[in-house]
């Protein structure tokens, strides 16, 4: 008797809780939609709460199960009507899909969404095709956020009216619209803070201009011929595309407020770069990923925090003056500072990627360069020597024996003999296992590093 009184108090207590928890409950948790589903059955009050909560996310697979076709068109629109039928609040729809014969049913039920003034909308269509997103689109005034998966967003410039004036973060991947008719939601959506474009086609310019409020840009592999961004507020500028696709770049605005700069594969040239680095000098992070035209990089700022160098292939002189630097990451073939200060970092990962040939065969400047540089970190806070070699299973037995150089691996302690797998291998300032101290550590490192025969294909220092 003790225990059924219990189980009806426990019950009255999840009855009890208010609207608001039920609904983030079901709408913010990890739980699927079939995991959802049974919430209703725990009381009225959770039925309610399901068959009325503001985040409706629709996809056909279950786990690892894929619902069957009719069972999934009929919980959409059941759903959708019902709350059409009670005049309940949706805030967000997501649809995912993958069926052509869908086409007619998603129409329908992004014309429900408008009714109901959606305020998130996310249409995620298959990669095989594209699905043409209704006229009635462009009747949601509430919206303020818009992801679009696969789909053509094509309109009749003359006769179509469109006013995105809540719309703040905009998401089009792969998606097909022309240049006109994306300059045409530009203009008609003036509080778009983030905007992010990937894989579009039919743009050839694109043209952000005119958004006071934009402050986050994202282009990833689009084929632009040309971006061209004036925006007054912008912190973050990101682009990204293959090296072989040229595409001339110009940002004309943003000067104080521009925070984030991340170019991979840009077609920039050194005296383009000298012009952003003298006209956005508050940069605090900047990326640069496999900018081919970049020979000589010079940097003057107070302001940069967090700087990354990746293949950069035609690279040959970094010049770095950063006193607030703290993070930096460096990946490539090459030693090329010229001069760096790195004493304020406080993290550095450096890759140093030799494909082809072994350590003791390349140019001594290598090693020269690499040592010089190394000198100038600060050891009092640690300096970890990471060495990733072609052989990870067997290399440990291969250094905790005599080389065939003859020499002795500076690695070889009690330490490593415990470990079967070498994944990384650390140096310090002074290494508590053997006891060495810095200067002949450093020493005992470089000269074996020279004179060992494996082959290392990556070379990480942090």
């Amino acid at each position: 008797m003790l225990k059924i009184v219990k189980r009806v108090s426990e019950e009255d207590r999840i009855s009890e809780l208010p609207v608001h928890i039920i609904h983030h409950i079901l709408c913010h948790t990890d739980l699927d939609l079939q995991e959802a589903a049974r919430s209703c059955i725990l009381s009225k009050r959770w039925y309610y709460c399901w068959t009325s909560r503001p985040n409706l996310i629709f996809g056909r697979f279950q786990g690892k199960k894929i619902m069957p076709l009719e069972n999934y068109v009929k919980l959409v629109d059941q759903s959708l009507r019902s709350y059409v039928e009670q005049n309940l609040h949706l805030e967000q729809l997501n649809l995912t899909y993958r069926d052509p014969e869908l086409d007619s049913h998603v129409d329908t039920w992004i014309e429900l969404a408008v009714k109901l003034n959606v305020r998130v909308l996310g249409i995620y269509a298959s990669f095989l095709r594209s699905y043409s997103l209704p006229d009635v689109i462009n009747d949601a005034k509430k919206l303020t956020k818009l992801r679009l998966k696969t789909c053509k967003f094509e309109f009749d410039i003359s006769t179509t009216h469109i006013r995105f004036d809540c719309l703040e973060d905009l998401y089009l991947d792969h998606v097909h619209i022309s240049d006109a008719q994306w300059q045409r939601i530009i203009e008609r959506s003036p509080f778009i803070r983030t905007l992010t474009l990937y894989a579009c086609q039919g743009i050839k310019k694109l043209q952000v201009c005119g958004l006071v409020h934009l402050e986050n840009l994202i282009v990833e592999w689009c084929k632009f011929d040309s971006v061209i961004v004036q925006v007054p507020n912008l912190q973050c500028f990101k682009y990204e595309e293959h090296a072989v696709y040229p595409c001339k770049i110009v940002i004309l605005d943003g000067y104080n407020t521009l925070q984030t700069l991340e170019l991979m594969g840009a077609s920039i040239t050194e005296q383009q770069f000298r012009d952003v680095s003298y006209k956005f000098p508050n940069i605090s992070e900047l990326n640069l990923t496999l900018c081919i035209q970049l020979k000589n990089i010079e940097i003057q700022s107070e302001k940069l925090k967090k700087f990354t160098l990746v293949q950069m292939e035609s690279l040959e002189k970094v010049t770095i003056q950063a006193p607030n630097l703290l993070e930096f990451d460096f990946k490539g073939d090459k030693v090329p500072f010229s001069s760096m200060d790195p004493s304020s970092l406080e993290r550095s990962q450096l890759n140093f990627i030799s494909l082809s040939t072994n350590f003791g065969s390349v140019d001594s400047s290598w090693y020269t360069n690499l040592h010089h540089f190394v000198q100038k970190f600060n050891y009092s806070k640690g300096l970890i020597l990471a060495i990733f070699c072609r052989k990870v299973l067997s290399i440990l037995k291969e250094c905790t024996q005599k080389q065939n150089c003859g020499r002795e691996c500076p690695f070889n302690t009690e330490y490593f003999h415990r470990h079967s797998i070498l994944k990384d291998v650390i140096s310090c300032p002074y290494c508590p296992c053997t006891g060495v101290t810095e200067e002949g550590m450093t020493s005992i490192w470089y000269s074996w590093l020279k004179s060992t025969p494996l082959t290392v294909t990556n070379f990480m220092l942090k």
